[in-house]
């Protein structure tokens, strides 16, 4: 793979964030670009909605997705096992792992805070 030069114009202020970080722009570049393109992901959204109502930790452990949102991750695994997935459709595959990590991680907290209760 050959690099490409690309040139943008960005305000000072950016440009001052941006300079420590020239190593990385490759990286930051590819990791805003997935999270720009899961963020219409339906599962995450589903999530946040359920997070945002302030449920108990019992409920937290008993969180489950829709039924649409399963069928969505069924079918983005065939896609995936065909060789069929577009970009953004691998970065909602991409999220949706991330966020498998951190409803694990949010379900063990509650799992603590219920023993500790």
């Amino acid at each position: 793979m050959h690099g490409v030069q690309l040139t943008i114009d960005i305000f000072e202020k950016l440009a001052n964030q941006v300079q420590p970080e020239r190593e990385h722009l490759e990286e930051i570049l590819r990791l805003g670009l997935q999270q720009h393109r899961a963020q219409a992901s339906g599962l995450r959204r589903e999530f946040l909605a359920f997070l945002a109502r302030g449920p108990q930790s019992a409920e937290i452990i008993a969180f489950k997705p829709s039924p649409a949102a399963v069928q969505r991750v069924r079918d983005l695994l065939q896609r995936n096992r065909e060789g069929s997935l577009s970009p953004e459709e691998e970065a909602e595959m991409d999220d949706i792992a991330e966020l498998d990590h951190l409803v694990t991680q949010v379900k063990a907290q509650a799992r603590t805070y219920m023993r500790a209760a």
